[in-house]
């Protein structure tokens, strides 16, 4: 029991570090920069599982201090008061000693970077203040297509129904949104989803619903910490567990739900799954292999056009792909109709690049003689276009940028979830 308490210990800290890294606290590896953050839940969830680790703990209500401005105290407690005996003490504790030291002088170095895809909560913040429309924008750009009623935002935004309304009205007066009848309900949703976004400068690719995460990795924390090793109260613990968790679960799409507990025998099954979710979370895939020291470099040309390099560890870069630019390829200007902007071209290089990568994905798992066609998909020519318009675009002629393999994985297979459910 105490290995398995350690495990989930272990990566539901893990998962804290990673979120804030984000928010530029800490040096821990960031596996969640495409995975839009939660700011209060992720102060509440830290409360409660950083009490082994001081730094982290000192450092995080240092940033609360520093950054207070994009810090909703509303929120904060409101989901104090939505969380377990065990987190709202704790919570508590962790926002008394934020308030004790809010006078102290903010250090500078702990700003956030809000032009990360994972920070678009507190870029709309920015734009907008910390308020109940921000929530509203966030939650609505999650799935523009999809309509909302103010009655299924309250779980997420953290605001009471009666301060949505009221967001929601200023926001439909405004343009932003708008609304119509549905039976007997009101629905919302974005009236330029496309332009909110691009003001936005890119959205991240998943918005995962960080609450229920928090509450279902703070339950198994629970459960590991103090399960008893008598047989017939540990079962009674996890079958207790299994019937608390099924409604939060149940809000995480793709997630697997616990499996039954019936007796001793079923006790290993229900902890594997709760080490795998946690340990999931804390990757934010929960599969994925170390990229071996494979870096990508897309350089914007100065003559125009793209090329992207791929170099691993002790190599020198070598040429991956070069967009067919007419500066640089006159011979084949006459034969360039349908890639006449930039992100065309420059999607035509991010095909190749991600091709490399999936291709080295299955090399590692079934051998050096799988070929670029066995990764084919018809997606990618879709996707590529993506990564050009969101991370290229703002480029100019002359500059470069690089992404390491673990972080196209991560991006990849985000967007390729993304991209599947739209379909």
């Amino acid at each position: 029991m105490r290995v398995f308490s350690d495990e989930v210990a272990t990566s539901a800290v893990d998962l804290a570090r990673s979120l804030w890294a984000e928010l530029g606290v800490g040096d821990a590896p960031r596996r969640h920069d495409w995975h839009a953050l939660d700011l209060e839940p992720l102060v509440v969830f830290t409360a409660c599982c950083a009490s082994s680790d001081a730094k982290l703990r000192a450092k995080t209500i240092d940033w609360c201090i520093a950054n207070s401005r994009y810090l909703s105290t509303v929120r904060l407690h409101h989901f104090s008061r939505q969380a377990g005996p065990h987190a709202r003490r704790a919570a508590e504790r962790y926002v008394r000693a934020v308030e004790s030291a809010a006078g102290r002088r903010p250090r500078p170095t702990l700003s956030p970077d809000l032009r990360r895809p994972s920070l678009i909560q507190l870029r709309l913040r920015a734009m907008v203040g910390v308020s109940a429309r921000a929530e509203i924008l966030k939650a609505l750009l999650a799935d523009p297509e999809h309509q909302r009623t103010a009655s299924s935002l309250v779980a997420t935004a953290g605001y009471g129904k009666s301060g949505l309304g009221l967001a929601l009205d200023m926001l439909t007066m405004a343009g932003i949104t708008t609304v119509e009848p549905s039976g007997n309900r009101l629905v919302y949703k974005l009236s330029r989803p496309a332009e909110l976004a691009s003001a936005l400068n890119g959205l991240p690719a998943a918005f995962p619903d960080w609450w229920a995460i928090f509450k279902v990795t703070e339950a198994v924390l629970r459960y590991a910490r103090g399960a008893s090793a008598d047989p017939d109260l540990r079962v009674a613990a996890a079958s207790g567990l299994v019937h608390e968790l099924r409604e939060e679960v149940d809000r995480l799409p793709g997630e697997s739900r616990p499996p039954p507990v019936t007796g001793p025998n079923s006790i290993a099954a229900f902890e594997q799954w709760a080490r795998s979710f946690v340990a999931g979370q804390a990757g934010a895939d929960g599969n994925l292999d170390q990229a071996g020291g494979v870096v990508y470099t897309v350089h914007r040309l100065l003559l125009g056009g793209w090329i992207a390099t791929v170099m691993q560890l002790g190599d020198q870069p070598r040429p991956l792909a070069l967009s067919d630019s007419p500066e640089l390829r006159p011979d084949r200007r006459a034969h360039r109709r349908l890639r006449e902007d930039e992100v065309g071209a420059a999607a035509d290089v991010i095909e190749s690049m991600l091709t490399d990568m999936r291709t080295r994905d299955l090399q590692r798992s079934q051998g050096s003689v799988v070929r670029r066609q066995s990764v084919s998909d018809s997606l990618l020519p879709a996707m590529s276009r993506e990564f050009a318009s969101e991370l290229l675009q703002p480029m100019h002629k002359g500059e470069s940028a690089t992404f390491t393999q673990e972080f196209l994985q991560r991006w990849f297979l985000n967007r390729r979830h993304r991209f599947t459910a739209a379909g």
